[in-house]
């Protein structure tokens, strides 16, 4: 019992995620129909995903979710056959109702799920409705009379007494003949096994046989063991039925079988996979078609009915073993892992690169002594065989913990489009780079900066229809949020059209907090002006809101960013928009670094490859001191001076000023740029880096512990820290 509740959860939160993914993209969908009605593709999509949500809805008894995607699926059935035209407002309210859907699905994932509709829910379905009727012209009474004898025939199909069937179908029928589409998928439909004892024409041409292959590959096997070969037979079948579907002209239901296929594909390509239940919706989608075909009276006798059905399963089997495309035919498969084990496994990744350390330490012991030659080279052989694999499988590794970037873009869109209405805006949200795979804890640190940008855009960057129309554009203003990713970064791009940001206006507002002299201020490029608006406590809201005004969000984005090594950049154009910039440096999730390694006072460090930028030899004489503090030059640009083993507080006696000369390595990040001074360069090394943070309070300057060969351990040292407290200095 354990076992099948287990396996009921992993299928509802798969559906859950499935569904949240295809609601994404419906906005721009609908958008793109509204703007271009001969785009039938965009429609039928938007039409084909609700449909989905609420088949699967009521395989595992979500009757609000049901019930509320039934009623915008009428709608959009409506507007694809034409039946009713789409308008501004009606777009904007079925926007409305896809967020509302996403929400309902995202309480379900929650465990805050209610299995009824809420008043704004209702209010909401109330809203389409008469839109929809408005939209209907003069035709709008009748239209509501057939929508509501449409209601009332689910209902009474829903209770599921014969007379109230009997009478269901009779309502139906009479909709139909006044030019509504038929619900025919609410309208019990034959089993396979039924339509397996039944004959079907077109144009008096016997396609029964056809028919019947589809229905045969649609009963569950006796085992229960459903396989690939299966769903290929599926995909086959209904492949050959649209073709006949095709055959009856218009009104074939060929859309229909299309969009069953397709339904089918997804199921099949999913983590879901393929189960009994939800094989039965993708049925009903099928049956639907099939009763609008031709029956004659004659009905084949029980038995054969059931030495059809008895012939199921061997069918697919037969065809199988003599179909050996058919046997190769797989499907991506994806897994749900537990973040425990995976943590584990990246440790196991770890100890290899450890075991490459000691090979090393083995090999250049090994050297010293004599008549090993042979040994040695064939140790270095094995070095570099297992290095290259350790190499490797670190990056299998790491993938498993990326994941699409989607899982945090998704959210902003209904998020934008609610705080606009609240605000008495209009926006439309556009999503470029979903695909973007990132690592799983990138995503969680960058929610709370990217959620604070956003609600900015809302309440400062995009205008009211009114003042948007005065300026001469589109009273919807337009958010675009972009993601990609270069060879060592994760560009993160949000961009709006709305009034932008006037340094003028901050220019005042930073003299009237007192940010910096007035004149300093005057002296700053609009580009320097602009980026205060990171400065903690700053804000040009005129009042205080729920949503802004009290100066925190942009200094907390910054922060964040800068976390990560990362930084944020704001380009401004007054009545054009605002774009922000965010980069990150691409993290591996087993923090597995290249280094250098250095000695300072008879101490060992590793300064991380990706701060470095130049290894060199300097003369004290290059040494200047200003303000007390040491400073160089380095192609041309001037830089701070610092011992390493002073900055790891070693107890050294000596000074820069004891020694001609200096090894030095000129590093740099995000926060600046500095020329450390060491005993000497060791060289290249790959290594582990395990974490102090949580073992050690107050190193902030060590990015944790590496182990090298023979058991020696050396302390990574944290550039962007070492760096941040220093003067300001030019990034090299």
């Amino acid at each position: 019992m354990t076992s099948n509740t287990e396996a009921n959860d992993e299928l509802l939160l798969a559906f859950i995620d499935e569904s949240l993914h295809s609601i994404h993209g419906l906005a721009d969908q609908i958008t793109a129909y509204l703007k271009s009605p001969s785009n039938a593709d965009a429609i039928n999509g938007v039409f084909r995903t609700v449909h989905s949500i609420k088949g699967n809805a009521g395989f595992f008894g979500l009757s609000a979710i049901k019930r509320f995607a039934h009623a915008v699926e009428n709608t959009l059935d409506d507007v694809r056959n034409q039946k009713l035209s789409l308008t501004e407002d009606l777009t904007r309210a079925l926007i409305d109702a896809f967020d509302r859907l996403n929400s309902l699905l995202q309480r379900v994932e929650e465990n805050r799920y209610e299995d009824t509709l809420s008043p704004e829910e209702i209010s909401l379905l109330e809203r389409i409705s008469e839109l929809s009727v408005e939209a209907n012209g003069a035709s709008g009474d009748e239209y509501a009379l057939l929508r509501e004898l449409q209601e009332l025939a689910l209902e009474m199909s829903a209770a599921g007494f014969p007379e109230s069937l009997r009478w269901a179908d009779k309502i139906s029928g009479l909709v139909g003949s006044s030019g509504e589409t038929k619900q025919a998928e609410d309208v019990p439909v034959p089993t396979p096994e039924e339509v397996l004892a039944a004959t079907f024409l077109v144009d008096g041409e016997d396609v029964s046989s056809m028919i019947h292959s589809v229905a045969e590959v649609f009963i569950w096997p006796s085992d229960s063991k459903w396989t690939d070969e299966q769903s290929t037979f599926v995909l086959d079948r209904l492949a050959d039925m649209v073709m006949v579907c095709r055959l009856k002209g218009e009104g074939g239901g060929h859309e229909k079988i299309e969009a069953a296929l397709k339904d089918f594909k997804v199921l099949y390509e999913s983590p879901i996979g393929v189960d009994q239940g939800l094989l039965s919706v993708i049925w009903d989608q099928v049956a639907s078609v099939i009763q609008s075909f031709n029956l004659p009276p004659e009905v084949l006798e029980p038995k054969a009915a059931t030495e059809a059905a008895a012939m199921t399963v061997a069918a697919p089997a037969s065809e199988a073993q003599s179909n050996p495309v058919a046997n190769h035919a797989k499907r991506s498969r994806s897994i749900r892992v537990n973040e425990n084990h995976l943590d584990r496994f990246l440790d196991d990744v770890s100890a290899l690169f450890i075991t490459c350390e000691r090979l090393k330490d083995v090999q250049s012991r090994m050297a010293a002594s004599e008549a090993v030659g042979e040994l040695v080279e064939e140790l270095r052989q094995i070095n570099v065989t297992f290095s290259t694999q350790a190499n490797e499988l670190q990056k299998s590794v790491v993938a498993l913990r990326k994941v699409p970037i989607r899982a945090l873009l998704s959210k902003f869109p209904p998020m934008a489009r609610k705080l606009a209405i609240d605000l008495g805006k209009s926006i439309d949200v556009h999503i470029e780079g979903e695909e973007v795979e990132v690592d799983k804890s990138l995503i969680e640190d960058l929610d709370s900066p990217l959620t604070h940008m956003i609600r900015n855009v809302a309440d400062h960057a995009i205008e009211t229809p009114q003042d948007r129309l005065a300026r001469g554009v589109a009273e919807t203003g337009n958010l675009w949020i972009r993601a990609e990713t270069t060879r060592t970064h994760v560009v993160l791009t949000i961009r709006d059209d709305g009034r932008g940001i006037d340094p003028t206006r901050i220019r005042q507002k930073a003299i009237d907090k007192q940010l910096m002299p007035p004149e300093q201020l005057q002296a700053m490029s609009d580009g320097d002006v602009i980026d205060l608006i990171f400065h903690p406590g700053f804000s040009t809201a005129e009042q205080i809101t729920d949503v802004s005004g009290r100066g925190v969000g942009m200094d907390v984005v910054r922060t964040t960013i800068r976390d990560h090594d990362g930084d944020v950049h704001v380009e401004s154009v007054v009545g054009q928009g605002t774009t922000f910039t965010i980069e990150i440096p691409i993290r591996q999730a087993v923090l597995v670094i290249e280094g250098l390694l250095v000695a300072a006072d008879n101490e060992q460090f590793v300064l991380p490859f990706e701060n470095i930028r130049e290894v060199m030899e300097l003369d004290s004489k290059d040494i200047k001191t200003c303000h007390g503090l040491p400073m160089t030059v380095v192609r041309g640009k001037t830089v701070s001076v610092m011992s390493l083993a002073e900055q790891m507080e070693l107890a050294s006696n000596l000074t820069w000023t004891d020694k001609l000369k200096h090894h030095a390595v000129l590093v740099a990040s995000k926060q600046g740029a500095a020329c450390l001074l060491v005993d000497s360069v060791l060289g290249k090394r790959k290594v582990v880096v395990n974490d102090l943070q949580n073992i050690i309070e107050n190193c902030n300057r060590i990015g944790g512990v590496a182990q090298l060969g023979g058991g020696r351990l050396s302390l990574v040292v944290s550039v962007p820290e070492l760096v941040k407290g220093m003067a300001p200095t030019l990034t090299v």
